[in-house]
């Protein structure tokens, strides 16, 4: 039998159900100036449902039998409160639900809510609620069969699942460590999800299993706005804590959230890689309102990995290509890239992404070029040089927030020390080089 197969993630769907009509906020679709958006998808917008509908039908085209697919949330528009409300955000996951459904009939789905899944959004309680009550009743379809599953996402949307001896799946609701919930900033555990998660992976060495975690908002850096983070600190430096301790058993964990598409690096106190973070690009094209983002390329990404080992062999990321999609021809989901193949790295381990991202300093190879571009799903075609790469690499290589703005201090510091030397200045103070630098450059 053989042991490799396939998982789809799909993710940041962003339905915009207005979009067709021109009744939408500035937020949803952004800087128009009177023009209609382009009926696949626009730059500038959330998604319409013609986009999310051709999204969902392509994986089906490019892959109908997966063992599974995850999806990871956020599936309103980027809309103010006033314009939604409990009953259009429910009917929204609705749709996406029944939509997943009926292209993938016989496929299990393990699903998580994202930061836009409630009303208010970001305001999640750690408590039962009708959102959590409501979406468990309809996710019962793909969780039923594992035990407690359904039960604790009702309680407070949070859920483990025994996909098959020896391999769990943990849906995790890493809402409550967003910065944007005020929710849980003053709690110490929020819904008890550490103590929760630590006593799976606890229980989860001594029965020799192996762990895959699913999420929404990811811990980290962004690495197209600098400094810009999700996590309040406390809860940051815990999970970071967790993924360390039990890396034994943890051997893949699939984030969102960022519209793009990157990964991120954990080390031991050794400095050895010791696990690693997948953060899969959007459905939605839309143009962030953080500065220095842009829009990304909607894109939807297959999961080629072992069975038995669980280890991810690679990622083939699928994309739309929307600068060459026109409202008369139907749109066509290509093929970005394969991890593998672009990159020369036998799979997508955690050594493997080590590897790889040693080769991001190597000025000799293009590695890092090609991630550049993919980072917006091939859709910012400029050369990322200077701080612009000294913040992607940050991001990926240190997730704890002290360790990353050390990493930014570290290379602009070596930066300076490097021009001083060119400059025959290497005895003075790095602050005598900055104070000589701006006196002569005045």
């Amino acid at each position: 039998m053989v042991s490799h197969s396939t998982i789809w993630h799909v993710t940041d769907f962003h339905h915009e159900p207005n979009y067709t009509s021109g009744d939408y906020p500035a937020s949803s679709c952004r800087n128009l100036n009177g023009e209609t958006p382009a009926y696949w998808g626009d730059y500038r917008c959330d998604s319409p449902w013609s986009l999310i509908n051709s999204s969902v039908y392509a994986m089906a085209d490019l892959n109908s039998s997966p063992d599974f697919i995850i999806w990871t949330g956020d599936d309103t528009p980027h809309v103010p409160n006033e314009n939604l409300n409990t009953d259009k955000v429910l009917d929204m996951i609705w749709n996406l639900t029944s939509l997943l459904m009926e292209v993938f009939p016989d496929t299990h789905v393990f699903p998580v809510l994202g930061n836009h899944d409630y009303h208010p959004k970001h305001m999640m309680p750690p408590e039962p609620n009708i959102v959590y009550e409501t979406v468990g009743d309809w996710w019962e379809h793909w969780l039923e069969s594992y035990p407690g599953a359904v039960e604790s996402f009702k309680q407070v949307a949070y859920y483990t699942a025994l996909y098959k001896t020896g391999h769990r799946i943990v849906g995790l609701n890493t809402v409550y460590y967003y910065t944007n919930d005020k929710l849980t900033a003053d709690m110490e555990d929020p819904g008890d999800q550490f103590q929760w998660l630590e006593d799976i992976l606890l229980n989860a060495t001594e029965n020799d299993e192996k762990v895959y975690l699913i999420g929404h908002v990811p811990p980290g850096v962004f690495e197209r706005h600098a400094g810009k983070s999700w996590f309040y600190p406390q809860f940051n430096e815990r999970y970071i804590e967790i993924i360390t301790t039990y890396s034994d058993v943890i051997f893949g964990q699939f984030f969102a959230h960022q519209h793009v598409d990157s990964f991120r690096m954990f080390y031991d106190d050794q400095g050895d890689a010791v696990a690693s973070l997948f953060l899969t690009p959007a459905v939605t094209p839309w143009n962030t309102t953080l500065s220095g983002v842009g829009p990304n390329n909607p894109g939807i990404r297959l999961f080629e990995y072992d069975r038995d080992t669980w280890q991810i062999l690679d990622i083939k990321q699928y994309y739309q290509d929307l600068s060459e999609t026109g409202a008369s021809n139907d749109p066509i989901w290509k093929l970005e890239y394969s991890a593998k193949e672009v990159y020369g790295i036998p799979d997508v381990t955690t050594s493997s992404l080590q590897q790889l991202t040693e080769s991001f300093k190597d000025e000799e190879s293009d590695n890092f070029d090609k991630y550049y571009l993919y980072n917006s799903v091939s859709f910012d075609v400029s050369v990322c040089q200077s701080q612009c790469k000294t913040e992607q690499l940050c991001a990926i290589t240190r997730v704890d927030f002290d360790d990353y703005a050390n990493c930014i201090t570290a290379v602009e510091s070596s930066a300076i020390t490097t021009w001083a030397t060119a400059a025959g200045l290497e005895k003075l103070t790095t602050l005598s080089v900055i104070v000589f630098f701006l006196i002569t450059f005045e």
